[in-house]
């Protein structure tokens, strides 16, 4: 039985050291983006004003979640869009990412449930991820 636990401490050592999926030393990073919604009936707001997604795109709006799974497709982040101002191209809501695991061959972002952009982690470091939805 000692034996046992002795294997089994010395193979969860070995699997920590060698990465074991986990990010390199528990390293992590962030990234920022936005996701405009261009939507002609949000056209009658000036430049600047607060909106939010209209009637089909209502989960569009401040709070909604910002997933980022990594290559294995486990969800390995979390964020959620700040308020959204209405821009030339439409309602444009930010968002930023904290706490990004490092290693991964690639990450994928979604924000709601309307469908990930994929990115390799140098291009989710620079940031500026930007995401259209909407009919324009």
């Amino acid at each position: 039985m000692v034996l046992g636990a002795a294997v089994m401490g010395g193979c969860w050592l070995a699997v920590s050291l060698a990465g074991g999926g986990a990010s390199p030393a528990g390293k992590t990073f962030s990234t920022r983006g936005t996701l405009t919604l261009a939507d002609s009936s949000l056209s009658f707001l000036a430049e600047g004003e607060d909106c939010t997604g209209p009637d089909g795109y209502s989960d569009i709006q401040r709070g909604a979640q910002v997933n980022v799974t990594g290559a294995d497709d486990t969800l390995v982040a979390t964020g959620e869009l700040e308020g959204g101002k209405k821009t030339a191209l439409g309602c444009e809501f930010p968002f930023a990412i904290e706490g990004i695991p490092q290693g991964s061959k690639f990450y994928t972002v979604e924000v709601s449930h309307r469908g990930g952009l994929t990115q390799t982690e140098e291009e989710l470091r620079s940031g500026g991820l930007a995401f259209t939805l909407g009919d324009d």
